[in-house]
């Protein structure tokens, strides 16, 4: 019927097994031709039983922790095949990982196979999912190519494989597949992921004896599915699609189950040290989460002690979501937010305390004694207007698809009426939110303008993010609308201090004006026998001009009229001074010397009785002895 396309090879029929024995070899497909079999094309080892071997392999591999790892492990071919492709090189390892932030940005997973090129088939699969705190992408890629590694130096170990390569392993991220490869004596402190780094590094320290590297690495473009067709894929783009759905489906899983108890703490295998607190595991530098712990122990103090709290308040709310909102924002901002959550804001009742300064009442509606809880209360139009103006820029926000319809009315009127309607009396009814609103209401609506949301929001926003379209998670709805409502309070403070502080037209320079106008109507009654000649001009300036300029002509114009008067004065009185000088001068030519004043006056105990701050003058020489009328000073050297 024409020539064959497939190998042809004649075999000789020995015997026919039973079904009780083993089958080993491979699958072929053959034409019976009676005493003889013709071979047209040979498969992949047949699929065997576990052996005890494998069993007692897994319980080698619990030995290093980390048994969350090992879970999801499909093996087709047994142990036996795995090994083998291992032990000649043959093995081509590729790995993806998954992370679906909108569903819960606290789990990542990866999914990891391992392929036999001899066999043509793949002889290892397995999955995982993970929940940490700086859970991604990138720490599941990393998690999927620790896994690889892991696996083959357990086996190596079990096994006393010798040194030699391993095979391939692929990767579609870059970074990880570059971190993976590294030999480091020493991982910084500050890296992130550092836990996978340290045990990547722990067993590449194993195998430091070995000349050769014991993997090669390739990167490989992820999701080529999604670009070209399936059979126009390299192998390498097909195994890391499968990949991609193992990790998948890893997350789905422990998204629908969630991760088990007895996993609440995943150690990695072989690692020694872990610190774990109430968020879950320090996988990166720890200074950041240690020091808001810390912070947040002294601030519940703080609240408690000085600022009035009770312990319960502040346990409901979200600090979390606070912290994570002023991230980024510049150090001045934060510096004024605690400021005014301390209430030890510049306000005008304390710089009456510090400064002794003498305006205290508010700058916009004049209310005396300004307070920290003053500025979300101020009466004044325009202070109520920019307030209006920045709720309607946040109710344009709350009315997207990311927020429950009702839930963005409500919280729009709450701040609206401030703090005149509590939260629960306007939810009508709604007891879905009610939780919710007894707990703001605890909390208060002042701090729930400086970004104190309770933690009973969280359920209700995730519930109706997971139905919405929209890449925003709960961590983000929050952050972006306490950012609003801080901006809504600083608002306040800024339009406070330019109404305040403006250099034309503030309180504190109009009350400058006010005073100095005081002092132009006084200096304008000066006499012109007061200044002197060069300076009379002052006085023939026009004072109406003067008294609508700006405050620096003014400021400078009473300068030169106190500098004149000044001057006149002291040109009087130097006349005057003359004239006494010669007054003295003249008695003394005619031999009467004006009485000298007593400086010191000494009692019976020669002690220093008292003593006369004013000194009369004398005349030249004066410090002589009256008796003789004689002054040294006059009279010509010897």
């Amino acid at each position: 019927d024409g020539p064959s396309t497939r190998q042809a090879q004649q075999y000789a029929r020995t015997r026919t097994i039973s079904s009780s024995e083993e089958v080993k070899g491979v699958p072929i497909s053959v034409i019976d031709a009676g005493a003889t079999i013709q071979r047209l094309a040979a498969g992949p080892p047949l699929a065997v039983t576990e052996s005890e071997s494998s069993e007692s392999f897994l319980e080698f591999l619990h030995t290093w922790k980390g048994e969350w790892m090992w879970e999801d492990l499909h093996m087709p071919l047994g142990l036996d095949a795995v090994v083998s492709s291992i032990r000649n090189g043959s093995a081509i390892y590729v790995t993806d990982g998954s992370y679906m932030r909108t569903l819960d940005p606290l789990i990542d997973g990866a999914g990891w196979l391992i392929y036999c090129r001899t066999a043509r088939r793949i002889v290892l699969k397995g999955s995982m999912a993970e929940c940490n705190t700086k859970a991604g992408s990138y720490r599941g890629e990393l998690l999927g190519l620790l896994a690889i590694h892991l696996w083959v130096a357990a086996i190596e170990e079990f096994f006393k494989l010798e040194d030699g390569p391993r095979g391939l392993i692929a990767c579609d991220n870059l970074g990880a597949l570059n971190k993976a490869q590294l030999r480091r004596k020493k991982i910084r402190a500050g890296a992130k992921h550092s836990d996978i780094l340290r045990v990547m590094r722990r067993l590449h320290n194993r195998r430091r004896g070995c000349r050769r590297q014991a993997f090669e690495y390739k990167h490989v473009y992820g999701h080529q599915d999604q670009q070209r067709l399936w059979r126009h894929l390299t192998l390498l783009e097909k195994l890391n699609c499968k990949c991609d759905s193992l990790a998948k489906a890893a997350v789905s899983r422990a998204l629908r189950e969630g991760i088990p108890v007895t996993y609440a703490r995943q150690l990695l295998p072989s690692e020694s040290v872990a610190v774990f607190y109430n968020k879950g595991k320090l996988s990166s530098e720890c200074g950041d989460d240690i020091r808001y712990q810390v912070g947040r122990v002294k601030a519940r103090q703080f609240y408690v002690t000085q600022l009035g709290w009770s312990g319960a308040a502040f346990d409901q709310v979200d600090w979390e979501a606070r912290d994570h909102a002023l991230k980024g924002k510049p150090d001045m901002f934060k510096t004024w937010l605690a400021k005014q959550t301390s209430t030890f804001c510049a306000t005008g009742l304390n710089m009456v305390r510090w400064f002794d300064s003498e305006v205290s009442e508010c700058p916009n509606c004049g209310a005396p004694d300004e307070r920290a809880s003053h500025l979300l209360h101020c009466p004044d139009p325009g202070r109520f207007r920019l307030f209006r103006d920045r709720l309607h820029e946040l109710g344009e926000w709350l009315r997207k698809p990311h927020t429950d319809p009702i839930l963005a009315d409500i919280l729009e009127q709450y701040i609206f009426h401030r703090g005149e309607k509590t939260l629960a009396s306007l939810c009508q009814g709604r007891r879905e939110f009610l939780k919710f609103a007894h707990a703001q209401d605890f909390i208060g609506w002042d701090h729930f303008l400086e970004g104190k949301i309770a933690l009973e929001l969280t359920p209700l926003l995730r519930d109706h993010l997971l139905c919405s379209p929209t890449v925003l998670t709960v961590s983000d709805w929050k952050k972006t609308f306490i950012s609003h409502l801080l901006q809504l309070t600083h608002g306040q403070w800024i339009y406070r201090n330019i109404t305040k502080h403006h250099q034309r037209y503030g309180q504190l320079k109009n009350i400058e004006r006010r005073a100095l106008l005081r002092e132009i109507d006084q200096l304008m009654q000066t006499s012109p026998d007061e200044v002197p000649e060069d300076s009379k001009f002052l006085l023939e300036i026009d004072f109406q001009q003067l008294a609508e300029g700006r405050t620096e002509g003014q400021g400078y114009w009473i300068a030169a009229m106190r500098a004149a008067i000044t001057a006149q004065r002291r040109a009087n009185g130097q006349w005057r001074h003359q004239q006494k000088r010669h007054r003295q001068m003249e008695s003394l030519r005619r031999g009467v010397a004006e009485p000298l004043v007593p400086l010191y006056t000494f009692g019976a105990d020669n002690n220093l009785a008292a003593f006369s701050a004013k000194r009369t003058r004398t005349a030249p020489g004066g410090s002589g002895s009256t008796a003789d009328n004689s002054n040294k000073r006059l009279r010509k050297p010897d």
